[in-house]
């Protein structure tokens, strides 16, 4: 092994032993990632930093839970001074809370909505990661070799500048969305539309499909949604497999939206196609996620749409009907699963 990737490792908080283990194991390269994303040494059991951080047990592990970790064995040494410095930042919140009302309740469950966010982020990094280590493996690196590649040129840095810059771009948008104009006294709760989009036999597809085509597909369909939605000014919520919800602050954008991706995946040769659902009112708004009987309405119509379809509720269609943007044709009421006979209506884009 070359000095260099050993005095790279050595800086990082790795082991004489660890290195050896990694390089008769044959996972040098995965050695280097690691160290190079968490370095540091693994100095402290979980009630060691506990205590260094000025708190209990309980509360260090119910800290690890909730940013998506298992408990680990009370003897093991496996936190750094960064897992320390975390810890210690997180308790010394509550000394001096800026937030009125601020408890060990709602900092755990901020950090459980974070964590699960961060996840899906990681595991599209890792994708790519797996991809290129793939790559060079095919082309006849050696592990020690991508180990060096790895040491002298991943950027975990700026993956980590970009995030922390999207946290706070996002986080000021949030606040200037949901506080400008809303009085301090009814949180929770806003008055937006929203809307689902699914491809039409997905299922039947997922049986079909070989896994590399099925995931190249449902990615497709994430991409093209993602930037539909985003373009005309909404904000994805989340997205479940063949699903895309999303939220808008005006009937007419969601409407636009819902039309958009039917029309785009129709003319996508990878992509079935889909059916959607939007409605309006007032949405109960908790971690980024949205609940209520205004969101049961559209994902329900958009289980009864047909293909290439955007339904919504007759109400929702009065109100842009003066855009010469949409048509809205009118169709029969229907009995729709757990909320009742509802009059709906088809939305289309008016054509030149």
């Amino acid at each position: 092994m070359k000095r260099s990737l050993r005095r790279y490792l050595r800086k990082r908080g790795a082991s004489d032993a660890e290195i050896e283990n990694s390089v008769r194991g044959g996972y040098l390269a995965l050695l280097a990632l690691d160290r190079g994303i968490m370095p540091g040494a693994r100095r402290y059991t979980m009630e060691q930093m506990a205590e260094k951080a000025g708190t209990d047990l309980q509360t260090a592990r119910a800290v690890w839970r909730a940013i998506g970790f298992p408990d680990i064995p009370d003897d093991l040494a496996a936190f750094t001074d960064a897992d320390l410095r975390t810890i210690r930042s997180f308790v010394a919140r509550f000394d001096h809370p800026w937030l009125i009302g601020w408890s060990m309740e709602r900092a755990l469950s901020q950090a459980r909505v974070a964590s699960s966010s961060l996840a899906r982020v990681a595991d599209s990094i890792v994708d790519d990661v797996a991809g290129s280590l793939r790559s060079a493996r095919a082309a006849g690196a050696t592990d020690e070799e991508i180990a060096e590649t790895l040491a002298e040129h991943a950027d975990f840095e700026g993956v980590a500048e970009l995030i922390d810059h999207v946290y706070r771009l996002q986080l000021r948008s949030a606040m200037w969305r949901r506080l400008a104009g809303n009085e301090p006294d009814a949180p929770g709760t806003v008055e937006a539309a929203v809307g689902f989009v699914d491809l039409v036999g997905y299922t039947a597809l997922a049986e079909e499909l070989e896994d590399e085509h099925l995931a190249a597909l449902v990615q497709r369909f994430i991409d093209l949604a993602h930037d539909t939605v985003v373009g005309a000014g909404g904000r994805i919520v989340k997205t479940i497999g063949d699903e895309v919800m999303f939220v808008t602050d005006t009937v007419a954008t969601a409407a636009l939206v819902a039309i958009r991706l039917t029309e785009r995946s129709i003319g996508d040769e990878l992509l079935p196609e889909t059916r959607a659902g939007i409605a309006a009112g007032r949405l109960v708004a908790r971690e980024g996620d949205y609940f209520g009987p205004v969101v049961n309405l559209a994902a329900r119509l958009t289980e009864i749409a047909r293909p290439g379809t955007v339904l919504a509720p007759s109400e929702l269609g009065d109100a842009i009907s003066h855009d010469d943007r949409f048509i809205v044709r009118r169709v029969a009421s229907r009995r729709i699963r757990d909320i009742g006979r509802v009059d709906i209506c088809v939305l289309e884009r008016a054509r030149p």
